[in-house]
């Protein structure tokens, strides 16, 4: 069953909304029904209260309503959690002369990381394809464009910010616009780098990483310049709207 409280319920229709919950749960419960998804918009955030009082729980919230949940069954809940990973994606972006660009952050996400060389990238943003998340960050980031390639590596952690899973995607760009315009309050620093210079920066990541590169770090763009590279192909959407990628690697 899906509910959606009236915008702007407040005052004695919360006093009605009660009512009609309490008298829809006991219908609902002789009619066989299962799982009660109720909306409420933040302007009828009043009703969230009524709806706690009768077992409904949070599921989750976006800036301008929460969802709530109640299974009605004694049997566990089968109805399906929301969205619990994050998608981050980074780029190995290389210029005319096989460089690759490397970045500093002005602030690094763990002190471990503050002042080392890495690679451009961050978290995407609701309907972007991974290479339109590395793309926009590189530019945001550093002035410089690029096109997608190829698919380098995909890293799958978990127990991240908020308890969230995080899957960081690593993509290899081509550059169509080299020259560097730093983000001065992102970065400290943004560079070219040859591969010979990366190499010679490199270091365990057990080691001091305050101007050097994680090995973790090389392996990725060692793949990106050496190895093969996954590719996309685009799909029908099913459900219509914006098109599916399907991602392969290439055929040995």
């Amino acid at each position: 069953v899906e509910l959606a409280v009236p915008d702007g319920t407040s005052g004695a229709a919360v006093a009605a909304f009660d009512a009609e919950l309490r008298q829809g749960l006991a219908s609902w419960q002789e009619a066989g029904k299962q799982g009660i998804w109720l909306k409420i918009p933040l302007s009828s955030a009043s009703c969230v209260g009524v709806a706690a009082r009768y077992g409904f729980e949070f599921h989750h919230s976006k800036p301008d309503y929460v969802l709530m949940t109640r299974w009605l069954p004694a049997t566990p809940s089968t109805l399906p959690k929301y969205a619990f990973t994050q998608i981050g994606v980074g780029a190995v972006i290389v210029n005319s002369k096989d460089e690759v660009l490397m970045v500093k952050e002005r602030v690094s996400p763990l002190p471990i990381f503050q002042g080392c060389w890495k690679l451009p990238g961050g978290l995407a943003d609701p309907g972007e394809d991974f290479a339109e998340t590395a793309g926009r960050e590189v530019l945001e980031e550093t002035g410089v464009t690029g096109v997608l390639e190829g698919i380098v590596s995909q890293r799958h952690s978990h127990g991240r910010r908020f308890g969230q899973g995080d899957i960081y995607v690593m993509v290899k760009l081509r550059a169509t616009k080299e020259q560097i315009v730093m983000d001065t309050h992102e970065l400290l620093a943004a560079e070219w780098m040859s591969v010979e210079k990366i190499k010679s920066l490199v270091v365990d990541p057990s080691e001091p990483l305050d101007g050097k590169v994680s090995s973790n770090v090389w392996a990725m763009i060692d793949q990106a310049l050496t190895g093969p590279l996954i590719t996309s192909t685009e799909l029908p959407n099913s459900r219509g709207g914006q098109a599916t990628l399907l991602y392969t690697a290439a055929k040995q």
